[in-house]
Order: C-alpha cells, then sequence, then structure tokens
C-alpha cells in the first residue's frame, strides 16, 4: 500500500515549526508495509486542501494538522466538503471532549463543540491529549485519515490508525534494529560498505541524531533479518547500547531497576539536562532521588565540599575536579553511582589545552571513582547533549562491567 501524507499549517511553511510528523509517520509505516510516495505541506485553506485532494492518486491518504476549535482550523469540514459528506454531532464525542476539560479544570468554549462533528460512517480516533479527535473514513475508494497536528497527540493515535488499518495491508515488513553510541556515522558508514552488499535482500538504514546513532533492519521475514542482526551485533557490540526503539535513558533506568541501583548527578555544563532525560523515563523515581546543578566555582566548594586548591590549580574542568564532584556526592547521596559532568560548552572559555566541546566526566561506583572526558564538535546546544549521552553511556558500561 502506498501512501500520502498532506501536513497542514501556516508554521509549517514559514518555518515557525518543524514538520516532525512526517518523519514519524513515515518511520512508522514502512515496517508495515505502507510506503510514503508523497508528500506535502500545504496552507489553512480550502482551496489548498481541495487541491491536494484532487493531485493525489495514493489509495491512503493522511493529514495532519487544522483539527483545532478556531476558525482557520479547516481541515475536516474542507474534506467533507469535498466528498460532499455531512456532519453530524457525535454525543459520545462531546462527552469525552467536555470531560477533557474537567480533568484539566478549564472551561470548555462554544468553539470546542465543532470538534464532536464528524460524518456517520467516520471512524472517530480518540485524543487522549488534547480535545481534537482524528477519525478514518473510506470513500469514493480512498481512505482517509485526519490527525491532529502537535506530536504529543498525533503519536499515541497513530498506533489506533494502524489497528484500524491493518485490514487492508500487504504483509507487513519485519523491523528490528540497534541504537548505537561512541562512534560516528561516517565511521560506522566506512565500515559498512561490505556489510550492506553481503544482505541484499535486507534494507539497512543508519538514522543520525545528536551523539547517537541507529541502524534500523528491515525485511520480508524474520529469516532474512536473523543473519544480518548477528553479524552486526558481532561487528559492533562495543558501541551498541540497546534496541533502536528504545531511548539511552530507557536503557539505562530499566537497568539500574533491574539491579535495583540507584543513581544521583551532579551536572555543570549540563545544566540539569542528564537529569532531564532521566526522568523522562516513566517510574524514574525508583532509581533517582536527587541530584545538582552545580554551574559555578563557588557553588561546587559550598554543596559538597570541593577543595578550593584543586580547582585553583586544575580548573573546574578538569579531570581531578570531576573526580571530586562524583566521589563527594556518593559520600553525601548514599547512592550506588554517582555521576559528574564539567566542561566548556562554548562558544567562548575554550583555549588550546582545553578547545570549546571538551567535557569531563567522573563516575563512583562499587567503591572506586573514574575519570574520562571527550571533546565534542558542534554549537553549545550540540555539545550538551552529547554529553549527556556519552554520560548514560559511561552509567550502561559501569552497570554491566563492561571495560570495553
Amino acid at each position: 500500500m502506498k501512501t500520502t501524507i498532506i501536513s497542514i499549517g501556516d508554521e509549517l511553511l514559514t518555518g515557525q515549526t518543524l514538520n516532525t510528523n512526517l518523519t514519524y509517520l513515515a518511520k512508522r509505516l514502512y515496517p508495515l508495509g505502507i510506503q510514503v510516495e508523497n508528500a506535502a505541506m500545504i496552507r489553512d485553506d480550502k482551496a489548498a486542501i481541495f487541491d491536494a485532494l484532487q493531485n493525489t492518486k495514493s489509495d491512503l491518504v493522511i493529514f495532519t494538522g487544522g483539527l483545532g476549535p478556531t476558525q482557520d482550523d479547516l481541515t475536516k469540514e474542507s474534506i467533507c466538503a469535498y466528498y460532499h459528506l455531512s456532519l453530524v454531532e457525535r454525543p459520545e464525542v462531546l462527552e469525552r471532549i467536555s470531560s477533557y476539560f474537567k480533568r484539566m479544570k478549564r472551561e470548555m468554549k462554544p468553539t470546542n463543540k465543532k470538534q464532536a462533528y464528524f460524518p456517520k460512517s467516520a471512524v472517530v480516533l480518540d485524543n487522549h491529549n488534547g480535545t481534537a479527535p482524528g477519525m478514518l473514513v473510506e470513500v469514493e475508494g480512498k481512505t482517509i485519515v485526519l490527525l491532529p497536528g502537535p506530536p504529543s497527540e498525533l503519536q499515541p493515535m497513530v498506533e489506533t490508525m494502524i489497528s484500524h488499518l491493518k485490514n487492508y495491508l500487504d504483509v507487513p515488513l519485519v523491523q528490528r534494529g540497534y541504537r548505537l553510541i561512541g562512534i560516528g556515522e561516517s565511521d560506522l558508514e566506512a565500515e559498512m560498505q561490505d556489510f550492506y552488499l553481503q544482505y541484499p535482500k535486507v534494507n539497512i538504514a543508519p538514522y543520525a541524531s545528536v551523539g547517537e546513532v541507529v541502524f534500523i533492519f528491515t525485511a520480508k521475514d524474520e529469516a532474512l533479518l536473523k543473519p544480518a542482526l548477528r553479524a552486526f551485533k558481532k561487528r559492533f557490540d562495543r558501541y551498541i547500547v540497546g534496541p533502536h526503539d528504545e531511548s539511552l535513558e530507557s536503557v539505562v533506568v530499566h537497568t539500574l531497576m533491574d539491579l535495583k541501583k540507584v543513581i544521583s548527578l551532579v551536572e555543570s555544563c549540563s545544566g540539569g539536562m542528564l537529569a532531564s532525560r532521566i526522568v523522562n523515563v516513566p517510574d524514574a523515581s525508583k532509581v533517582f532521588k536527587e541530584s545538582y546543578v552545580l554551574y559555578d566555582n563557588h557553588s561546587k566548594i559550598k554543596h559538597l565540599g570541593i577543595n578550593h586548591h584543586i580547582i585553583e590549580k586544575f580548573g573546574a574542568v578538569s579531570e581531578q575536579c570531576v573526580y571530586e564532584l562524583a566521589y563527594q556526592l556518593a559520600q553525601r547521596t548514599a547512592a550506588d553511582i554517582t555521576v559528574s559532568i564539567s566542561g566548556i560548552a562554548g562558544p567562548s572559555g575554550g583555549s588550546e589545552e582545553k578547545p570549546v566541546g571538551t567535557v569531563y566526566f567522573g563516575l563512583h561506583t562499587e567503591g572506586k571513582t573514574q575519570t574520562d572526558y571527550k571533546i565534542f564538535s558542534g554549537d553549545r546546544q550540540m555539545v550538551r547533549q552529547k554529553a549527556t549521552s556519552y554520560a548514560l553511556y559511561l552509567v550502561l558500561k559501569a552497570l554491566m562491567h563492561d571495560e570495553n
């Protein structure tokens, strides 16, 4: 099956919002045998929606955005007008929207009522994170799907959409993969040239993000995938931190849970980003109790008792400083593992000895304190993101007692 994805919103065309929904949908649909053959971004405009419908030849057309309560949210109304579908109020949908406002302790505006109107033949896709339900309707030989624009609302709804689409699908593809850290995309690609040739019936696709690389393997059946996955794991085992569809922080948190260990953090240049990534994982409170963001030198001395001579002699961005931070944090928190980060995120503050991007890491566990350092490329935000990914990588290595 082939599909066209049409993203609606003036904010997409002006560059105010990045179209992450397209990437997400393409990744979710491809393993099911649904290929995106066309994609477009158009205005919140009835004429533009009509043109898009007239020009698409796909059997499945997915619209994202334009389902809000305001007058310029025209997607549903425009599509129904194009296909001459009457909109009727769905009482059960109106009740769910009303319940959402009650739960949020907000007043429901009269304009929200239009979000409860759908064609009689449509399947309503419930929205558990907002007020705009989606819909799926079959009309004139096509399947039309409407999804909300905000990713937090769209992504859970995609799972419901897929459950309804399975009746139309060909044999789905099988997909597996790995998440890697500690090696760059270009280095990986250089080592993968012969690998691609060995497994011509397996689609192997790398997806690089800041500090991490995901490799996704797709094939028609498991028997084709298994040899390729085994060979890849054997070759890159030292860089693999988990499956492609689980975040690095999730792997770390779940490993801590399995081992019944607690972690504490002290961050300088990362400014709490590492703690934020950990608490993004559900039930992180079971393994994460406290952290410090100690940005200047005085705060390091005041809160963790760092000897001022260490900072004066070696600097806050040094092996000696992160060693002391991790060690002193362990004495104060009794955590099973403590992590410290201190670096130069830039754009200023670097030197010939310690250029911008230099980050030191301290890690204390099982009575021992170890240090490491990296020089990361990129702007300030990228350095901080790469530092937190590398810190999580060090934690995972320590938990697995992996010295390689």
